[in-house]
């Protein structure tokens, strides 16, 4: 009996292999902290070299692939006999998605830390505004007539009607518990774009007078694709 096992698992490996969903979708990287440059990833049939900047979105890089999607520090070690070295790092990709958010997070000597977002039309529509909270405090937000708060850990997308209309400047502010107190940590104007998709990211501050640090990126939704004549 225990032989026969061996043999069906044998035979039921490659199967699995075979069945490893591939994902194909566009991917849009952002450094969080620090750039991130010089690395590679397999896709289909080429290599293709990954730069992430702070300073904003990069272009979408086509990606058609295995889900696990896996940087390396050279072409080379793609093909390297087994054991192959750790990859400087790798993420699970969403799937069925028309493009993946790539969020970089590099700071200083610690490793290199991936996260991807599902960034869809069905995710998130021009004039739309996703809150990333990767600090510790929960941040309550104030934002033209919306209020909402973030939790630690947590994303949230926030959409008003009028800001799908028109260029227009939004009031926003946040505030934070502290010693059982709320305490206001940021206010000012939004500029406000209809066509840009609007993602923010919330970090612990590097001061105590400025305890929540703000990045703010911007996009504009892949176009529909065309359809076919009849």
């Amino acid at each position: 009996m225990k032989k026969l096992f061996a043999i069906f698992l044998f035979y039921l490996t490659p199967y699995a292999s075979a069945q490893d969903p591939v994902v194909k979708t566009e991917i849009v990287t952002i450094a969080l902290d620090e750039s991130v440059s010089e690395l590679y990833f397999h896709n289909g049939k080429d290599f293709t070299l990954l730069q992430a900047n702070p300073t904003g979105l990069g272009e979408p890089l086509r990606y058609q692939g295995p889900q696990r999607f896996i940087l390396r520090k050279s072409k080379e070690e793609f093909a390297a006999k087994p054991p192959l070295p750790a990859p400087i790092a790798a993420v699970d990709l969403p799937m069925n998605t028309e493009r993946v958010l790539l969020a970089c997070l590099k700071t200083g000597e610690s490793p290199l830390k991936l996260m991807a977002y599902d960034i869809s039309k069905a995710r998130i529509d021009a004039g739309d505004y996703r809150f990333f909270n990767f600090s510790h405090s929960t941040v309550s937000v104030i934002m033209g007539e919306r209020k909402f708060a973030v939790k630690p850990g947590q994303e949230s997308v926030i959409s008003d009607a009028a800001w799908k209309k028109e260029v227009s400047e939004i009031d926003i502010a946040m505030a934070i518990m502290k010693d059982n107190q709320m305490k206001p940590v940021y206010s000012a104007q939004w500029g406000n774009r209809p066509g840009r998709r609007n993602y923010i990211f919330l970090f612990d501050g590097p001061q105590d007078y400025k305890p929540i640090r703000i990045c703010r990126f911007f996009d504009v939704p892949p176009a529909e694709p065309e359809k076919a004549q009849p």
